[in-house]
């Protein structure tokens, strides 16, 4: 699915190319995830955004989000359906920022010596 057709999550609500809207924890966003196989989410917390994914897995099926931060792609497992919560998501937001974050300070320290 195109990128700009692609439903998105920002401020606790849903809302699809055709103009659906749906609140997060819900029962009708939770029955919303059994139809589809990839959203954008953007978080309140963070400036990180990202594409959550329905992959399969040892004949199972799995959540698991990306998000591109200074040309490296991040991902993290969120876990089966009935986790994909609000809370879930933007604890991968923070999650994935915080990786980022020390990578880039790691990689940062690693060249103050270098001179």
């Amino acid at each position: 699915m195109p990128y700009a057709q692609m439903p998105w999550v920002r401020n606790g609500r849903l809302v699809t190319p055709s103009g659906d809207r749906i609140v997060i924890d819900t029962r009708a966003w939770f029955a919303w995830l059994e139809q589809i196989t990839s959203f954008c989410y953007s978080s309140r917390l963070t400036w990180v955004r990202l594409t959550v994914r329905r992959e399969k897995r040892r004949q199972q099926r799995y959540w698991y989000a990306y998000s591109k931060i200074d040309g490296k792609l991040h991902n993290i497992y969120l876990g089966k359906r009935q986790h994909l919560t609000q809370t879930r998501l933007d604890w991968a937001c923070q999650t994935i920022y915080q990786r980022a974050s020390r990578k880039e300070g790691m990689h940062n320290n690693s060249n103050q010596g270098a001179d």
